[in-house]
């Protein structure tokens, strides 16, 4: 992702970052940290080196941090409302975060590293427009809706049809729907989506913090979406107003993902 008037924040300095304000930002950023098994030259001379690629950049001045970086690293901490994204996709993977910074939307992100023992820069970016929905559906590029409408079933048929497949491997998937009690249209779309290959899985989270009682609010559930080569579609599990786990599939589009974001960020504002 290239973006212009973008901050790239390096494995070092995202060290020296916390180390300095003593604090975590969001679990989806990657950052290193430094291990007891360094040794105290080491300790020292990693967020060194943070410090010193900040300064080569012009981002801390007379030990003083960029008020945009400054903001930007207690927003990722303590966001007053906030998107997480894990997108795991055939050319590009990466995790990102937006966080409501004033009338605009600070966005966060990492590419994965390709290992489990490194980090990647963290590029840090505004938006002045689109709000925190509009721009995390713009990093998922385009969304042609896949065919076939929607479904909506209890959660608990939705694992026995997965157990009942399990154990018949060579079964068919509609089938297996179907005999524990799930609706033939609903078992049409449900049967289409677990075997048509993906390309593209989206995870989407939201959460704010509330900083009177210094206390980071979650919602249990986030919102999925998937792209493959017939097209898009989102997922999602919800509460009923029966007290029942129901798990909702359906054709995404920008304009659909993006109103079921904003209906979850609207959902933390109420808490």
């Amino acid at each position: 992702m290239t973006v212009r008037n973008q901050i790239s924040v390096g494995p070092a300095a995202a060290i020296y970052l916390c180390e300095r304000y003593d604090l975590m930002i969001h679990p989806l950023l990657r950052v290193g940290m430094l291990s007891v098994q360094l040794d105290e030259d080491e300790r020292v001379r990693i967020p060194e080196e943070g410090r010193a690629e900040l300064q080569r950049q012009g981002l801390i001045q007379t030990d003083e941090v960029h008020p945009f970086l400054d903001d930007a690293w207690h927003l990722l901490a303590y966001p007053p409302l906030a998107l997480g994204m894990a997108v795991r996709d055939d050319q590009e993977s990466f995790n990102a975060v937006l966080a409501e910074q004033g009338r605009g939307t600070l966005r966060a992100y990492q590419a994965d590293a390709p290992d489990s023992g490194s980090a990647e820069n963290i590029l840090l970016d505004r938006q002045e427009y689109g709000g925190l929905g509009g721009n995390a559906v713009k990093l998922l590029g385009e969304l042609k809706p896949l065919s076939g409408g929607s479904a909506s079933v209890p959660t608990e048929l939705l694992k026995q049809a997965g157990q009942r497949m399990s154990s018949d491997p060579s079964g068919n998937a509609m089938s297996a729907l179907a005999s524990v009690g799930i609706r033939q249209n609903d078992a049409r779309v449900l049967g289409n989506v677990m075997t048509t290959p993906r390309g593209t899985e989206a995870v989407i989270t939201a959460r704010r913090h509330d900083r009177k009682v210094n206390r980071t609010h979650k919602l249990p559930n986030g919102l999925q979406v998937f792209r493959t080569e017939q097209g898009c579609y989102m997922t999602q599990q919800s509460t009923g107003s029966d007290g029942r786990e129901w798990f909702t599939v359906a054709p995404a589009d920008p304009r659909k993902v993006t109103a079921k974001l904003e209906e979850m960020l609207e959902h933390l504002r109420r808490r």
